[in-house]
């Protein structure tokens, strides 16, 4: 039977190496598994002279496979025949259900698991190696005696073909839905709670108003009753206001973290292809590097390798502080924490748009809160002029009141245009993203055809690893573009039902 086992030579050096820890530069610490630099979003950090490593990226790498319990705060991982065990907070694991003895207490930084270096060696039996003056530690497993992913020669051996794999995998703390996120961010708004706060003052009035109103006046009369009417008819139009601008400002809040929803998933996808660059970058280095020490190419190829490599770092650097702002941008609506982190649930699916513009045009400028209100104004300017009493000294001339009425008609209009041109536009740039996802698909098809080959060519050793790589990474990073179109579209098509909402978001998101 095929076990893990503790390798005695492994803990050996193991133990040195992490004497010389507690004395170490600060600094990220970096992890070269079988040969590959990896990237997390949360880098290894010494804590209490310890040396704690993310436990995802490191024990997949190894080849093994990792459980998440969100509820439980427990991982599960295991490879063969052997299952290992541990919960957030404990320093006890278990190995088949024998305890083993941790270093240091699990922890949570940045949605991922750290757990101590150490505990590599004792469950997976992988050889670990400190190197104090550059601060690395280079990690690699053993099959039938040779380290798993060190041929660095150009032949193309029969190997297992390389996939692109993102070690950018996190653990969460908690998981949300968008419909969760709009509830959230609606109960944490406080113009909602102010709008709230309005319908039931503005109610207050209009029903202190309606009290001396007896009868509906047809034309203008006694000047008191007419003054009473006019403004309880406004109360009553600001109380209908009142109710009308609460549903925009919920529906201005529902685009809001649409839009900051999807935005995440984007910037989650630009982390995880600006991984996966690096990766590219540091084998085409590596080849770089042994075709000069085999007199086949200069030190200028490898220079240029290498600062392509530095390029690709410093892209994934911005991803990660680009990734941190588009969760705090949500945070700051939902109501939660600037540092929390989560699992996002939802994630759009693609179906064509074929909703008729011209319909949508039809009910937009039917169902408009802002056409309602701004037709409403239009009524009260022509109660006002209706009202009118001509033998009341120093009112406004008849001809200014007829005015008001044009000018309210004018803008009534002009909010029609306005909607009508933002759901024209929208439509259009709904459309021209299908079209960009059209393209992507069909690309697709030729990328996926191409992976498949340079597989099926490395199987026979008519083709080098990097090759397989950047054929799959090609098909990694049409995917990717194409879930943000995706996510685009779907923010288009809430604007496109609710184009006044886009404008309510602006205010509704600083609150």
């Amino acid at each position: 039977m095929k076990r893990f086992g503790v390798a005695v030579l492994s803990t050996l050096v193991l133990s040195s190496a992490f004497a010389s820890l507690a004395g170490a530069q600060p600094g990220d610490i970096k992890v070269i598994i079988n040969g590959v630099t990896q990237q997390y979003t949360q880098s290894p950090v010494v804590s209490q002279n310890t040396t704690l490593v993310p436990l995802r990226g490191v024990f997949e790498s190894l080849g093994a496979k990792v459980d998440w319990d969100s509820k439980a705060k427990k991982v599960t991982a295991s490879k063969n025949e052997d299952t290992l065990a541990l919960n957030v907070g404990s320093k006890l694991a278990y190995k088949n259900s024998n305890p083993v003895q941790l270093d240091a207490a699990t922890q949570i930084q940045k949605g991922q698991v750290l757990v101590p270096l150490r505990f590599v060696s004792q469950s997976l039996g992988a050889k670990v190696n400190w190197d104090q003056s550059t601060r690395t530690i280079t990690i690699s497993n053993q099959v039938d005696g040779s380290t798993v992913g060190e041929a660095n020669s150009l032949s193309s051996k029969p190997l297992t073909a390389p996939v692109t794999q993102v070690t950018y995998d996190t653990y969460y703390n908690d998981s949300l839905t968008y419909d969760d996120a709009v509830k959230l961010a609606i109960a944490d708004s406080t113009t909602v709670k102010t709008a709230e706060t309005n319908i039931d003052q503005t109610g207050k009035i209009m029903k202190e108003a309606g009290k001396n109103i007896d009868f509906v006046p047809a034309e203008a009369g006694d000047e008191a009753s007419d003054k009473a009417f006019k403004g309880y008819a406004q109360t009553n139009l600001n109380y209908e206001a009142a109710k009308k601008n609460l549903d925009m400002t919920k529906e201005g809040i529902e685009y809001n973290v649409k839009d900051l929803y999807n935005k995440l998933l984007q910037k989650q996808n630009a982390v995880k292809l600006a991984a996966l660059n690096i990766e590219d970058a540091e084998r085409k280095l590596k080849v770089a590097q042994i075709k000069r020490d085999n007199q086949m190419s200069s030190d200028y190829e490898v220079t240029q390798a290498t600062n392509q490599v530095t390029q690709n770092q410093a892209a994934l650097e911005k991803a990660k502080k680009d990734l941190d702002s588009a969760y705090v941008s949500l945070n700051q609506v939902i109501g939660y924490k600037p540092e929390q982190r989560y699992e996002l649930k939802d994630k759009p699916v693609y179906y064509e748009f074929k909703d008729n513009v011209e319909t949508k045009v039809s009910q937009v400028l039917t169902s408009s809160t802002a056409i309602w209100l701004s037709e409403q104004k239009v009524d009260l300017a022509e109660l006002s002029l209706k009202l009118y009493n001509f033998s009341t000294p120093g009112n406004t001339p008849y001809e200014a009141e007829q005015l008001n009425v044009e000018k309210a008609q004018y803008a009534t209009e002009g909010t029609k245009r306005q909607l009508e041109e933002a759901v024209r536009t929208i439509y259009n740039n709904i459309k021209a993203l299908e079209s960009q996802y059209s393209q992507i698909q069909a690309g697709l098809v030729s990328a996926r055809s191409a992976a498949d080959m340079a597989k099926k060519q490395f199987d026979v050793g008519l083709a080098t690893e990097l090759q397989v790589y950047e054929a799959n990474l090609k098909v990694t990073t049409a995917e990717q573009q194409a879930e943000d179109i995706v996510a685009n579209i779907d923010t288009l098509k809430l604007a496109f039902n609710k184009p006044w909402a886009m404008q309510g978001s602006a205010g509704a998101s600083a609150q």
